[in-house]
């Protein structure tokens, strides 16, 4: 920037600053003849003069925010990005912030003398896009540190660790050959390549190592042909050379750095269910994104493709949540609260751990297969103790666990979900619920807790509420006597852990068992009545029981 601008900036800044307003001049016009004209490097003042000029729209009659009309076009070409661009960018971001800290910040809120909007056009600018290109050199260090800043408050999804890592390690590679001819291959040579990926691997993984190089908009069209031709077929990875797949896994992940949203939405088309016919949108991802679990359920089989789809989902939560966050804030509600949009939003997270859940149970299709079936469970768990431990005040985990989810999980999620120990916080809470379903699944799941972390309090709160239980279970009140009950069937095998946990407690629970097995009618009393339902049950309750009393007792001995 020459001398000249840089005093016409400075000296705005301080008129701006100072709240110093001369006749009729439009200083929205004139911050806008700043940012068309800024040259490389960019000035730093422009950050603290698009912030002062954003402070005054709140504050300020006389200031407005820029019309829309005004900055839409900037964004009409993004295929190379200019600092103008940049820095109408940078205004849209210190605008949109404003707005959710004057609605968030009582102190704030009280000061402002009108309500503005946001701008309707902000997702067409390629924020990601924008950041690895202000990362680049030092000509935006001006504004870097506070357009990144803005944007993880804005846009938090696009900050992935997962996705963050991936590009460090891929920097400290050496790629070759990474273009054609001095430039990328046309869509139409690059479809023909894709298409005979079967006949020649090595070229088509060539291919698509030459996109993942792409760093603009300019790979939104490339990256349609690559997912869309190759994402299903790869479900399939037997079929598929690992060259693909791995180039085709590599690629999805470098351009989740660059086009992340456009990225989303092909790859939730390519790999959605035949049963769903709607397409899917960006809207509709963000506002639904429950819906990508309509996926093809091969994906939750595939090692390589259900990794990059619970990265997809991780972010699209994220998006998701921050974006009914941010619309009851700056849109605001008389009949909602706080309270509401938590419980709409972690609801929402149960429902997909509930239905990832699901897919983690045995089909008939993994039959013989277990291997890829226990990838699948621990991948999936992977994900859940990640929503766990980012939830510090575990109110998902608790929701979920008060809804519940099939017994035959419990061991799986307790072996593969490291933070699942602070489940047992609420336990007591849980097994006093009405329910007896419910009661069982407390039981269980405190005793498989309680063999993998064999704690002292643990054992202090199975002999207080988790032995008597069951006992509440067997001889429900006023009964004296036992009665049976599929609920105890499946109760009374979970401590046989419990023994495993905790030898020394073995007789209480033999003493228990005992006191279940008397108030049973004796199996000999039924020789040739086998057939009717509920002597079936109870015989079955016999079986259970002596089979339990042989495994404690062993644990007695040991």
């Amino acid at each position: 920037m020459s001398g000249k601008d840089s005093f016409s900036l400075e000296s705005f800044h301080q008129l701006l600053r100072g709240r110093v307003f001369y006749g009729n001049i439009d200083y929205g016009v004139w911050l806008m003849q700043c940012i068309t004209t800024a040259t490389l490097p960019i000035n730093p003042m422009f950050a603290v003069t698009i912030k002062e000029y954003v402070q005054s729209v709140f504050h300020v009659d006389r200031i407005q925010p820029i019309a829309e009309d005004k900055l839409v076009p900037f964004f009409d070409n993004l295929d190379n990005i200019t600092p103008a661009q940049v820095l109408v960018a940078f205004y849209v971001l210190q605008f949109h912030d404003a707005i959710i800290a004057f609605k968030t910040d009582p102190k704030l809120a009280t000061a402002v003398h009108v309500q503005y909007q946001e701008y309707s056009f902000i997702d067409r600018i390629p924020i990601r896009s924008m950041l690895n290109h202000l990362e680049k050199g030092s000509a935006y260090r001006g504004i870097y540190r506070d357009f990144l800043a803005m944007a993880a408050n804005l846009y938090p999804e696009l900050f992935d660790v997962s996705g963050l890592l991936f590009q460090e390690g891929k920097e400290d590679l050496t790629v070759m050959d990474r273009v054609w001819n001095g430039g990328y291959p046309s869509l139409e040579k690059l479809d023909s390549i894709l298409s005979k990926w079967q006949q020649y691997p090595d070229q088509a993984a060539c291919a698509l190592t030459n996109v993942s190089s792409m760093e603009s908009v300019k790979a939104i069209p490339y990256a349609e042909i690559c997912f869309s031709r190759l994402l299903r077929p790869s479900l399939n990875e037997e079929d598929m050379p690992s060259v693909v797949v791995e180039a085709l896994l590599s690629t999805w992940e470098s351009l989740h750095r660059v086009i992340p949203y456009e990225l989303w939405v092909i790859t939730a088309n390519a790999l959605r269910s035949s049963k769903m016919k709607e397409e899917y949108t960006l809207e509709l991802i963000i506002k639904a994104p429950l819906s990508l679990l309509k996926c093809d359920p091969l994906v939750f089989r595939s090692e390589r493709l259900l990794s990059l789809w619970l990265h997809m989902m991780g972010c699209v939560r994220v998006c998701s949540r921050h974006r009914i966050w941010k619309k009851y804030y700056t849109i605001g509600s008389t009949k909602l609260n706080t309270r509401n949009i938590n419980a709409l939003t972690n609801a929402q997270d149960s429902a997909m751990i509930q239905a990832l859940l699901e897919h983690c149970k045995e089909t008939e299709a993994d039959k013989g297969k277990a291997g890829s079936l226990r990838k699948a469970q621990q991948q999936i768990c992977q994900f859940i103790h990640s929503i766990f431990i980012d939830d510090s005040p575990l109110l998902i985990a608790k929701l979920l666990h008060f809804q519940t989810y099939s017994i035959e999980l419990i061991p799986t999620v307790v072996e593969m979900i490291p933070s699942l120990y602070a489940v047992f916080n609420f336990i007591p809470e849980l097994i006093r619920q009405p329910q007896p379903e419910k009661q069982v699944f407390a039981i269980l799941l405190a005793c498989h807790l309680c063999e993998k972390y064999p704690l002292e309090t643990y054992l202090q709160i199975a002999e207080k509420h988790v032995l008597p239980r069951l006992l509440k279970i067997a001889f429900p009140p006023p009964s004296t006597t036992c009665v049976p009950s599929e609920f105890l069937v499946q109760a009374i095998p979970g401590f046989v852990h419990l023994a495993k946990a905790f030898p020394h407690f073995s007789p209480q629970i033999l003493q228990a068992f005992e006191q279940i097995s008397n108030g049973l009618p004796a199996p000999a009393e039924f020789v040739g009545q086998e057939e009717n339902s509920k002597i079936i049950l109870i015989l079955r309750l016999h079986q259970v029981l002596s089979d339990s009393k042989e495994l404690v007792q062993y644990q007695c001995k040991e």
